[in-house]
Formats: structure tokens, C-alpha cells, sequence
């Protein structure tokens, strides 16, 4: 399920990790480590994941798919990649209206 615009990795920025993500904005010098429920986010994120395949995914996997639950998360993966498009951590993915 496609819900909302699709973001990918801004090319100023350098990160590494997978449990703990940590990003540098080569361009902003800006430096931030995320947390587990947000790394998990960028990481599906950076693989081309959509807002809403991102919330399905996390809710199977940690509320059995539960559509409340998957609403929470939608919401929370929507306010994560506005932050990180504020702080030019991420893009609109090319090719997006």
C-alpha cells in the first residue's frame, strides 16, 4: 500500500549502520544518531520503501498487522521523514511529482 510521498537518502549525506544509524550532512555539518525504531525507518527508507510499505512493514513485524497499530506507525514514519527532510537528511525520491 503506497501512502504518501517517498523519500531517499540526500546525496550530501554520508551514514553507516543498521541497528543504530548514524548520519553526517556533508553539506550542513550536521551529525545525528538515531535510536532502533528510527533507524529501522531509514533503513527501509534507503531501500526504497514508501511511507506506507514502511508502516505495513513494521507492523507485521511488531504488532502482527494490527490496523490501528499500523495507523500509529504510519503517522509516526510520516513525522520521522518530515524531520529528516527539515534537516536535509532526506529528499523527495527523483521522479516523484
Amino acid at each position: 500500500m503506497t501512502t504518501g510521498t517517498a523519500f531517499e537518502v540526500s546525496d550530501d549525506v554520508v551514514w553507516a549502520g543498521d541497528d543504530t544509524v548514524r548520519l553526517y550532512n556533508v553539506n550542513t555539518g550536521q551529525f545525528q544518531s538515531l535510536n532502533g525504531s528510527a533507524s529501522q525507518i531509514w533503513c527501509l527508507m534507503a531501500a526504497g520503501r514508501d511511507p506506507g510499505q514502511i508502516a505495513d512493514e513494521l507492523a507485521a513485524k511488531l504488532a502482527g498487522g494490527d490496523p490501528l497499530a499500523r495507523a500509529e506507525i504510519l503517522s509516526d514514519v510520516h513525522d520521522f521523514l518530515g524531520g529528516m527532510a527539515a534537516k536535509e537528511m532526506v529528499i523527495p525520491q527523483r521522479g516523484q511529482p
